[in-house]
């Protein structure tokens, strides 16, 4: 199962009314407020945060609801059709419901109007671990907009500092596509960051593809993002030669780094650029250099 985060205050604070018994209901009272309900009677929280829903760790949740129980019921609250809608727990919904094939579900029925069901559903998604960085900024930018929560409120109730909750939203401020590979986990959320410091969206989605084809650590990103910064575009009457263009980029694509050819009727030199001792090491044994 996923780990709690330890954020902010659990779902039973935030929800002041104690659980409801709804005895012309078709559930059967399990005691302490536990209800067993009918899974097909249960709809999807509409605010759920999650995008994705991992097949395999599904699979695991299942494995282990089956070998010890469901610990935390689901938390539900009557709709107005008659029908129950999920007010946190989606995941186990769905690992008892589609993997396990249950028919019923523990459940706490609980009373919360529009707003607070949205809270609750994000603020419940947020203290897990395994929202992505882009659904969790989805999940910050949702409790700014649609509640009026203050970011310096949103901080405070996840109890996470004011730093990581701006830097994780800053994240909506990229690129479809460059959000795309931080969703499924090709870019980290650190790279993403840096190549926010581009003003070019060109520029940042050429950086964050070249982060992924080569496996870029942040560090590296962050090195090639000032790079990129401090370039001036070339003025077109020094347009390099079209041999000399090929041949900068078959170097930059062998050495992995930034290599510039400077040429004068035949004599020049080559500046091969490194950002680290490392680097400079990597870069020598491409050349083939023996070891001192």
């Amino acid at each position: 199962m996923a780990k709690s985060r330890g954020l902010g205050r659990g779902l039973d604070s935030l929800i002041p009314t104690a659980p409801v018994a709804e005895h012309d209901s078709p559930i059967r009272d399990g005691g302490d407020g536990v209800w067993e309900l009918k899974v097909d009677r249960i709809v999807a929280n509409r605010w759920q945060p999650r995008r994705d829903f991992d097949a395999d760790k599904l699979r695991e949740l299942a494995r282990s609801i089956e070998a010890h129980g469901l610990i935390n019921p689901l938390v539900v609250r009557k709709s107005q059709d008659g029908g129950y809608e999920l007010i946190a727990g989606e995941r186990r919904l769905r690992a008892i419901r589609d993997i396990l094939g249950r028919e019923t579900a523990p459940v706490r029925l609980m009373r919360a109007e529009d707003a607070k069901m949205r809270e609750l559903a994000l603020v419940e998604n947020l203290q897990r671990d395994d929202l992505n960085p882009i659904e969790e900024a989805l999940a910050y930018h949702e409790l700014h907009r649609e509640l009026g929560l203050t970011h310096e409120a949103i901080a405070e109730r996840l109890q996470i500092s004011r730093p990581k909750f701006t830097n994780t939203l800053r994240l909506l401020e990229l690129p479809e596509e460059i959000k795309q590979l931080v969703a499924k986990g090709d870019l980290a959320a650190g790279s993403a960051r840096a190549i926010l410091s581009l003003q070019s969206p060109v520029q940042q989605l050429r950086l964050a593809k070249r982060a992924v084809a080569e496996g870029l650590s942040t560090r590296r990103v962050e090195q090639l993002a000032a790079e990129m910064q401090k370039e001036k575009a070339r003025p077109p009457e020094k347009k390099l030669p079209p041999h000399i263009a090929d041949l900068e980029e078959r170097l930059r694509r062998h050495f992995g780094t930034k290599v510039q050819v400077e040429d004068n009727q035949g004599k020049g030199k080559i500046i091969v650029e490194y950002y680290s001792v490392d680097e400079a090491q990597r870069i020598f044994d491409r050349m083939g250099l023996p070891p001192g």
